[in-house]
């Protein structure tokens, strides 16, 4: 323990992670968020739970459109439930320990792929960020969205540098991403651009099957069930298609370059709104700086990396003309994470003081205007919630089933809880 609390890196860990958990835990029924999503992922852990009934698809991936994302982030949730016997605190816990889950990622592979410095700074920047506090409050699969992101990006990168065992990792991950967010079918385009710099030698051959194999297992329960789904479910996915797919145009690729970059805007909105129109610089910044410092050819597939990450969710959403919405674009969060760390920890280590008193105020203030708004929030519906339907239930009325209604679930959860029977057909 002596050698461990020595290490003034291991202490600076510990300390953003207690902030971290203060962040995420504080209040933590009273500011919890208990709407559409959170109710779904409530109705479909009650039916594992008690009617055992188990999914072989999950959250519906885009509205209308008769695709579906893996089923586990149910039974992850189901878990949850199973442990606070159904009472839906279990949605800021789940909540909470995917926040755990996202601070141990990236402080992983952001001291492997840099070092000690820039993984201190992306994990302040993370923990004190009130938009990415407010966004890993809420509960569900979005969460998980960035830091599988950058764990593809990292055994992505283990693997294009020569080292092909990463492809198990990979693929464990990849298959994990299927059951988070439709934005998955990113990665498998992001793999084959990156196609040139993958080893191919006797050696890698088994990886690359044994990768194969995995990624398909991952995927049978969806198989399962689009086998089983009629003609209409095809007719859905076809027709929603030809709805929304409108091709490729430049004028649009234009149109969306703000929202390519726009996670940076998220990070930087409190309190430095003013370089929203710098924001299209700190990736060719970053780029040159981190390349200039040690030109090889490791660095320079790391940034190519990194500019797949943003063009290819850029041009594909620029061929659809359907509602875009600012998290589908969160699989880029981390990496402008460790893009701003990297730059700040460069400003830090240059040699006039003037740069280190500009860059270590440029943070202090971000954090504490941020800690500021945090304490300001008070936005949550789930306890309102709870004393309402506490007080229907006690005083004998009962409340009707509503698709996407808090006080339905909480109304079954109390009246079950009471009496041991079911108000609704599950």
């Amino acid at each position: 323990m002596k050698k461990y609390l020595s290490n003034k890196y291991t202490i600076a860990i510990i300390c953003l992670f207690a902030f971290h958990i203060f962040f995420r835990f504080y209040n933590l029924e009273k500011w919890a968020s208990f709407n559409w999503d959170q109710i779904d992922n409530a109705w479909a852990s009650l039916r594992i739970i008690l009617a055992h009934k188990y999914p072989l698809v999950g959250m519906v991936a885009k509205a209308n459109s008769g695709l579906y994302i893996g089923p586990l982030y149910y039974y992850l949730t189901a878990l949850f439930y199973s442990i606070t016997r159904l009472d839906p605190i279990a949605s800021p816990l789940l909540a909470g320990v995917t926040g755990i889950f996202s601070f141990i990622t990236l402080a992983f592979v952001t001291k492997r792929l840099f070092n000690k410095k820039i993984a201190l700074v992306s994990c302040f920047i993370y923990a004190f960020s009130s938009y990415i506090i407010e966004f890993e409050r809420s509960q569900w699969p979005v969460n998980f969205i960035a830091p599988v992101s950058l764990l593809i990006f990292y055994y992505l990168y283990r693997v294009i540098t020569g080292k092909p065992k990463y492809l198990i990792h990979l693929s464990i991950v990849l298959g994990l991403s299927f059951q988070i967010h439709f934005t998955s079918i990113f990665y498998p385009i992001i793999v084959l651009l990156s196609l040139p710099f993958l080893p191919f030698n006797k050696k890698s051959v088994k990886y690359y099957a044994l990768s194969i194999f995995i990624v398909m297992v991952s995927l049978i329960p969806q198989i399962l069930y689009y086998t089983k789904a009629n003609s209409h479910n095809a007719n859905t996915i076809r027709s929603y298609f030809r709805t929304f797919y409108h091709g490729f145009h430049l004028r649009r690729v234009w149109q969306l370059a703000p929202d390519a970059f726009i996670k940076f805007v998220s990070l930087l909105n409190t309190p430095y709104d003013f370089l929203r129109n710098s924001v299209f610089l700190f990736i060719p910044v970053f780029s040159f700086l981190f390349t200039r410092e040690r030109p090889d050819k490791n660095r320079m597939k790391l940034c190519y990396l990194l500019f797949l990450w943003i063009i290819v969710p850029w041009i594909i959403f620029s061929t659809y003309k359907g509602e875009l919405s600012d998290y589908y674009f969160t699989l880029q969060l981390y990496m402008d994470i460790f893009v701003l760390a990297y730059i700040s920890v460069w400003i830090w280590e240059q040699k006039l003081l003037v740069f280190k008193i500009m860059i270590g105020a440029f943070w202090l203030y971000y954090g504490a205007v941020n800690m500021q708004k945090f304490l300001r929030t008070d936005n949550g519906n789930l306890l309102k919630n709870k004393l309402l339907v506490k007080q229907a239930v006690e005083e004998g009325r009962r409340i009707e089933f509503s698709d996407g209604d808090p006080q339905s679930y909480l109304y079954f959860y109390y009246f079950y809880t009471q009496t041991g029977k079911m108000p609704y057909r599950l």
